[in-house]
């Protein structure tokens, strides 16, 4: 199913994780954002580790910048340090044929990577309270 069906059944079950990586492939931004709002309750290890497919902006460069930045404060509002790292890609422009629409432009692409600030770190209750009163 759709994450929107299921993660909050997830949720209301009790199910938690060490890591999460969302495909943003064919989602919107405001999937993202929705998604990215229920990291507190899903990604409770204190070293666990969120990621998505970063594919924000990919055909232009300086966009794309500006997207990471707006991703990464987002992120810090909820309580996670993001990085982006550097990750070289070689893609011959025939691997592309057949492909409707170009998912990535460039030789860089950029992973985020997002952990917990150890600032934020609190119990879950605690946590909680602190998502709700800071939006």
């Amino acid at each position: 199913g759709r994450w929107q069906d299921v993660i909050p059944k997830l949720v209301g079950e009790g199910v938690v994780f060490d890591g999460v990586f969302y495909d943003t492939y064919g989602e919107h931004f405001t999937d993202l954002e929705d998604f990215q709002g229920l990291l507190g309750e899903l990604l409770v290890k204190p070293g666990g580790v969120y990621s998505f497919f970063n594919g924000l902006a990919p055909d232009n460069l300086f966009f794309h910048g500006v997207a990471c930045q707006c991703v990464k404060l987002q992120l810090a509002k909820l309580g996670l340090d993001t990085e982006f790292a550097a990750c070289e890609i070689k893609v011959d422009e025939a691997d592309w044929n057949g492909v409707r629409r170009k998912y990535w432009h460039g030789q860089t692409y950029y992973l985020p990577i997002a952990t917990w600030n150890e600032d934020f770190l609190v119990t879950p209750a605690v946590k909680k309270q602190k998502r709700v009163t800071s939006s």
